[in-house]
């Protein structure tokens, strides 16, 4: 089959009078992360990096296929929608004037945190908003909710059974504006505005959708927790998916570990945490753009159908069931894409001549099976070199920076010298221990640090100690078991 690699790149090249101009747009053929490389505003998106109740608002809407109300949709949302409440309110209480003001008070103390709607019940979650709109955000909750909603997930979050309700919270859902229905639209293929994200890490999600179940069984406890869960579980799939895709044909198996501390313990830098968390998995998310880049070219050459497409381990599996003949044709195909991406994009701080010595370094110590392998993995370097080597390298870091600022917001904590070490605060190391322990009442403690990592997530002896020394103060160890010589973590009431 005859290949046409500008046909093929027609979505990333357009012609100029100057000749080509490339520029390495969002994949649509593969999208794998939810970034864009515009990122403005930091400061003001930094609280909704932390709040999370945007994406949890944004993601739940789109999950029932409502929108809403026009009319409030804007910048005063907020205020505005607390105003339609209590407007609400105030007409339908028939009492005194006076009761009436006080009725208001109440209301207005216990649902709402100034401005904004607390999760008081499930209706309400549809209502959670931005702390300003922005695209980037949007693009970001919409990859949660594709990735990690299923229909069991969309069943469990709806469902209103066991959430306590009085009178109050009666009033307030009755309060709540009329969503308008979502138009429902036919998705057209490479979307860039509506991406099918493919899948890396499926145990990730199953993970997800077994803690999600358990954490909906109480459904007060859910209102009230469902921004951590979401918060570590975008964490978790996009710091695995990272490393995923730096093993490129490597599967190996399990997650890789990262070592976290607990943010009142003080750090040196010779342990574990410095070594092998923040410091090795920063590196791997900045270069996240040139992998996508690199997966959606080469998913534009003529390769055999293949309906969820070709990631790094599908292409391993292709090439290993094809014959001489059909190996060498796709290898020329990868050559002649990585031909004509050199001859349109330039780099402005080197040359493509410096190209060879620093791949060869790069790649000393990294087997290839097969030719096929080595080139696709050439046609990544050749994507981070024009980066490295040319005024583009801000766009790589803008795109990186959308999780990276998540991840300052919730995950690290400045050690001074040592710099950002990966971080649990209090709040979610508990959270977490709630999840690990499921539905059992205790659970040993070796136990628990392996629920730990099955979560990818490890300690090291000292960490170890200052999480024993939490679950000390909050009443949560039994310090033997009948035989005398093991701990118990209690079950977080």
């Amino acid at each position: 089959m005859s290949f046409d690699v500008e046909t093929a790149l027609k979505y990333y090249v357009s012609r100029t009078a100057k000749g080509y101009e490339f520029k390495h747009n969002k994949a649509t053929r593969l999208p794998i992360v939810p970034f864009i490389t515009k990122l403005e505003a930091k400061d003001i998106e930094k609280l909704d990096f932390r709040s999370f109740d945007g994406y949890i608002g944004h993601c739940y809407r789109q999950m029932i296929r409502k929108e809403l109300p026009p009319d409030m949709e804007d910048a005063n949302f907020k205020p505005g929608l607390k105003a339609a409440i209590l407007k609400f309110i105030r007409t339908e209480v028939n009492t005194t004037e006076d009761l009436r003001d006080k009725f208001l008070h109440i209301a207005e103390s216990l649902f709402f945190n100034g401005s904004e709607l607390i999760k008081f019940s499930v209706d309400a979650q549809a209502y959670l908003y931005w702390k300003r709109k922005d695209s980037g955000l949007e693009n970001i909750a919409d990859f949660l909710c594709k990735i990690f909603v299923n229909d069991q997930v969309a069943t469990l979050w709806q469902d209103k059974k066991g959430v306590p309700e009085n009178i109050f919270q009666q009033l307030l859902n009755q309060a709540l504006p009329k969503l308008k229905e979502k138009a429902v639209k036919s998705r057209r293929p490479d979307d860039p505005k509506d991406p099918d994200y493919h899948v890396i890490n499926p145990e990730v999600i199953s993970l997800f959708q077994r803690d999600f179940e358990f954490l909906s069984k109480d459904k007060q406890s859910f209102l009230d927790e469902s921004d951590l869960l979401f918060k570590f579980y975008y964490f978790f799939y996009i710091t695995q998916l990272a490393f995923s895709l730096n093993s490129f044909f490597n599967d190996g198996t399990g997650f890789t570990p990262l070592y976290f501390t607990i943010e009142s313990e003080t750090v040196s830098e010779n342990r574990k945490t410095i070594k092998q968390g923040w410091k090795m998995l920063e590196p791997r998310l900045i270069n996240l753009m040139s992998h996508s880049v690199n997966l959606d070219m080469l998913n534009r050459l003529p390769l055999p159908v293949q309906e969820s497409g070709y990631d790094y381990l599908v292409l391993k599996d292709l090439f290993a069931k094809l014959d001489a003949e059909q190996a060498a044709t796709l290898e020329t195909n990868i050559q002649e894409l990585i031909s004509f991406y050199v001859s349109v994009v330039p780099v402005e701080k080197s040359s493509w001549d410096e190209f060879q010595a620093d791949f060869d370094r790069k790649t000393k110590s990294r087997p290839f099976a097969n030719d096929l392998e080595k080139k696709v993995v050439e046609l990544f370097h050749r994507i981070e070199f024009q980066f490295d080597h040319s005024s583009r390298k801000s766009k790589r870091q803008s795109f990186a920076n959308w999780f990276l600022f998540f991840c300052k917001e919730n995950f690290l904590k400045n050690r001074g010298r040592n710099g950002y070490s990966l971080n649990l605060s209090h709040e979610m190391l508990i959270f977490l221990t709630k999840l690990c322990i499921g539905e059992r009442s205790k659970i040993r403690l070796n136990d628990l640090m392996q629920a730990f990592k099955n979560r990818g997530i490890y300690f090291d002896e000292a960490s170890k100690r200052a999480i024993l020394e939490i679950y000390e103060k909050i009443n949560l160890i039994e310090k033997k078991s009948d035989s005398g010589d093991a701990q118990y973590i209690r079950q977080v009431l």
